[in-house]
């Protein structure tokens, strides 16, 4: 049986970088989420690909996608926004 379900956390993270096509960021917790997913109107506002935001803290939202295809869950992050603390 197929379902898709998600989440949305809200955190302050830190923005690592730009690698092997996924947006890196340290959470306050301490865990670090490679975003392989991204609300395209935050690349309008923020310029992620190049290191002008490297170190920056944001307050960030994203969410948890649970995905169970072919009997096997898939976890995906999507950044949906951030913004300057």
């Amino acid at each position: 049986m197929y379902y898709n379900a998600y989440q949305t956390v809200s955190i302050i993270g830190v923005y690592l970088g730009y690698k092997n096509g996924y947006f890196i960021f340290e959470l306050q917790n301490g865990d670090i989420i490679d975003f392989d997913q991204i609300n395209m109107k935050i690349l309008d506002e923020f310029d992620l690909n190049t290191n002008q935001y490297k170190n920056t803290t944001f307050k960030i939202e994203y969410k948890e996608i649970f995905d169970d295809l072919d009997d096997e869950e898939i976890i995906i992050f999507k950044l949906e926004n951030i913004d300057f603390i």
